[in-house]
Formats: structure tokens, C-alpha cells, sequence
């Protein structure tokens, strides 16, 4: 396993600390039974940010897990997915995604971190920043 610490950063970014980082700010979680692909930092955001730090979190799950997901944690009700505009790389917060590599892009941010979804669904990012105060 590939640990990647970052400058500031409260872990390194690896699987072995998901749940650390996970519980990074308010708290986080991932949609239900969904399957961690990796654990990245967020390089782009740091350079851009003096001082900050982050994590990609890749992950695979179900359609309707991540519908449920998107509908218990963002103000955006899950259902509706397909019908919101594709996210595009120069939105805030991707600077560390390559939104050419997915089909369909979504973004939504909510509780200080911001979430990626594929469409048609699948697979996700959640990004969790922080930066000195």
C-alpha cells in the first residue's frame, strides 16, 4: 500500500487511515457498502492553497446506495440526478479530478466536502480539504 503524507495534513493519504479521514471536520461517510479504490491526496489544491491539504477518495457502489447518498446528505434529491448539468474542471474544488476520464460529471458540495459522481452512477469521489486557520 502507497501512503502519501501531506504537509499539514492530519493522516497520510491511504486506506489504512479512510476512517480517520473520514472523520475528519463533522464527520464523514461514503454511500452504503461502497468500495474504497483508493485514497489520493489532493497535490493541486495544496500547491494552489498555502498551507492546505486534502483527500480523494475513490470509490465504487451501488445506483441506488449512491442515489440514497446524495438524497440523505446534500440538498439535492437523488432521484433527479440525471436531470442536473454536467460539472465542467474549471468548477471550484476539481481542481485535483480529471472530470475528462468520467462520463457525465455531477458535483455537489455539502458539509465541507465535495462529491463527484459518474453518471450513469456507479463510481465517486468525495474530496475532504482543510487549510490552517
Amino acid at each position: 500500500m502507497t501512503s502519501t503524507y501531506q504537509e499539514g495534513a492530519p493522516y497520510p493519504a491511504d486506506t489504512e487511515h479512510l476512517d480517520d479521514i473520514l472523520a475528519i471536520g463533522q464527520g464523514h461517510e461514503l454511500p452504503e457498502d461502497a468500495e474504497v479504490l483508493s485514497v489520493s491526496p489532493s497535490t493541486n489544491f495544496a500547491e494552489n492553497y498555502p498551507g492546505g491539504w486534502g483527500y480523494i477518495i475513490a470509490f465504487t457502489a451501488e445506483d441506488q446506495a449512491i442515489r440514497d447518498y446524495v438524497t440523505n446528505n446534500t440538498n439535492s434529491p437523488g432521484e433527479l440526478i440525471e436531470n442536473y448539468p454536467q460539472a465542467t474542471q474549471e468548477m471550484d474544488g476539481l481542481e485535483d479530478v480529471d472530470l475528462s476520464a468520467i462520463s457525465n460529471p455531477w458535483k455537489r458540495s455539502f458539509d465541507g466536502v465535495i462529491l463527484v459522481l459518474e453518471r450513469p452512477l456507479g463510481r465517486g469521489w468525495l474530496i475532504i480539504r482543510g487549510a490552517p486557520r
